[in-house]
């Protein structure tokens, strides 16, 4: 009898220390699947322009009406905040405080047309407060609003659309 006994606690020992391991190595492989690094970028810190601080947003909730002007010509073949390269010709926005890089629709509220556009640079930075975005030469002649120069805008941050181009981008996304 008091060699069965032995025998039984050896075996659990072996079982207990088997399940430790195994519950061991199970959490360290979970630790590797959910662990993802993302890339960070100064655009998410605080900046100034013109003695004026900035503070980049960390979520997507933004619905605001103001004028959008358009930029092109100097800046085309620029680095813009993403560190991409400015092309007039593409359908990209510059905001002051969103996420880079963040989708929102822009739109044109005297004739109703509405476009979605890429934020990947920073702007605009006119001595005005009612300058809300800078569109590219492309997404302002969609606008309707390339000759004039400036249109009365609404803009709306799209959460969804935000959150799948930052994970493209490797960054981690917002809330």
């Amino acid at each position: 009898m008091c060699d069965y006994s032995n025998k039984t606690i050896v075996f659990r020992e072996k079982f207990g220390l088997s399940i430790f391991f195994l519950v061991l190595l199970v959490g360290c492989a979970e630790q590797k699947r959910t662990t993802v690094k993302y890339w960070h970028s100064a655009t998410e810190r605080p900046y100034v322009i013109k003695n004026v601080r900035y503070y980049p947003q960390v979520h997507y909730n933004y619905d605001k009406i103001g004028i959008s002007t358009w930029y092109g010509y100097d800046c085309h073949g620029k680095s813009t905040a993403s560190g991409k390269r400015f092309d007039k010709n593409k359908l990209t926005a510059a905001h002051r405080t969103l996420p880079i890089p963040s989708v929102v629709l822009v739109k044109n509220l005297s004739n109703g047309k509405s476009i979605k556009l890429l934020v990947n640079d920073r702007g605009p930075f006119a001595c005005t407060n009612r300058r809300i975005i800078d569109v590219s030469q492309r997404a302002s002649e969609l606008l309707g609003f390339y000759r004039k120069g400036y249109a009365k805008v609404r803009v709306t941050c799209l959460p969804h659309e935000s959150r799948n181009m930052a994970l493209k981008h490797k960054r981690k996304p917002y809330h």
